[in-house]
């Protein structure tokens, strides 16, 4: 029994949905702004007001965080055009800081002497994510939040396949969403360099670029996850097929991954086995190890065969455990436009000049794409994504 995607729904900076996110793809532009933060520059990719759906009066409370979420699952939703209460569905949420931004409003507030909203408690859990859309859907189900760092997004996929192909569940609504530009998380970062930050503006230097750092941004993504046996009998339009998912964990430490990769190279080869990608959606940030890995990864696998490589984190920058939802969603907007996306960096350092790194769009049929990503504490995530029908 397969698992295959009917239905997609985003929104980040710059884009609100699909058919926006397409044109951010083919553009080969960087949606990210410069900014300053208390006498650094930073690069961040902000949600705007103006991107969200007009207000409900039941929505007037909620949070960026959870509005993001609902916006990209009615998308998802209307292009599966599927009714979830048919069917035994499942809400599966993925998110690295949850309502953290929430949290650092409400500290602020209170030592400010400022009254805290009895809706804050609420907006702080992290739950509300996927309790939200049950509620929203009127689903009983199986309602789920993950928060496994950045590669909560393909740890949300990975359980749904492993639920839908046990034949626990029909369909799955599979989504992440985060909000870490706040002062909180910016600060925290800082000090472990690993921010593209300076104390002049720079231009954007995004993954391959030799450690120059990433670039923190936001946004929510869902996909309508199915059976195969389902998606058929109700002659759903089948976007992409969930070939293979695979989680590991460095276990090393909760403040650093394996500089080796050989964790990843494990998640990888589980998902590749007999069946190569097109090409490769990384995760490549600008982190020196980060980037230092997926190249490793290339060296083990993909050496020999040439497969082109590319990260969308230069154009859309990183949403932690959304990251992941971003990937997978470029690459079945790939897959249908039959192009590769590019990778947008002032400059690719000399280190990786001997590997094909997309850096304008690419026109060709794409099959399948691997995607991987990487979370903070030895998270490690892969999925092979291949080409649907009807």
């Amino acid at each position: 029994m397969k698992s295959v995607i009917t239905g997609m729904g985003i929104i980040g900076t710059g884009f609100s949905n699909i058919i926006e996110y397409t044109t951010v793809l083919e553009n080969s532009k960087s949606m990210l702004k410069q900014e300053e933060y208390e006498g650094k520059y930073i690069y961040t990719g902000r949600v705007h007001e103006e991107q969200l759906n007009k207000l409900s009066r039941k929505q007037e409370k909620m949070s960026k965080l959870v509005r993001m979420i609902l916006q990209a699952c009615k998308e998802a939703v209307e292009q599966a055009d599927i009714s979830v209460r048919d069917y035994r569905t499942a809400v599966i949420v993925g998110s690295s800081g949850g309502g953290l931004a929430e949290i650092s409003k409400a500290t602020i507030s209170s030592e400010k002497g400022k009254r805290i909203s009895p809706y804050m408690i609420g907006n702080m859990n992290a739950n509300s994510l996927s309790s939200s859309i049950s509620a929203e859907l009127q689903l009983n189900g199986m309602s789920l939040l993950l928060a496994n760092s950045c590669t909560s997004g393909i740890d949300a996929l990975n359980l749904a396949r492993i639920l839908i192909e046990s034949n626990q569940i029909d369909v799955c609504i599979v989504g992440a969403s985060d909000e870490p530009i706040c002062d909180t998380v910016i600060k925290g970062f800082l000090p472990l360099r690993v921010l593209q930050a300076g104390d002049n503006p720079l231009p954007i230097f995004g993954p391959f670029s030799g450690g120059r750092g990433f670039s923190i941004s936001e946004g929510a993504g869902v996909l309508i996850v199915e059976s195969e046996q389902i998606a058929i009998q109700r002659n759903a339009s089948i976007l992409g097929i969930v070939e293979e998912t695979s989680v590991t964990q460095d276990a090393i430490s909760p403040y650093q991954s394996d500089s080796t990769g050989l964790l990843m190279e494990k998640a990888v080869a589980e998902c590749i086995k007999e069946n190569m990608p097109t090409y490769i959606n990384s995760q490549a940030l600008g982190i020196m190890e980060n980037d230092h890995i997926e190249v490793g990864v290339y060296k083990q696998f993909f050496a020999n065969s040439k497969i082109p490589i590319t990260s969308i984190k230069g154009t859309v920058g990183h949403p932690m455990g959304v990251a992941p939802l971003f990937q997978i969603i470029a690459s079945l907007i790939s897959i249908s436009k039959s192009f590769i996306p590019p990778t947008i960096s002032e400059e690719i350092n000399d280190y990786y000049h001997d590997y094909p790194i997309v850096t304008s769009v690419m026109e060709q049929d794409v099959d399948r794409v691997l995607i991987t990503a990487h979370g903070y504490g030895g998270n490690n995530g892969c999925a092979m994504i291949a080409k649907g029908g009807v």
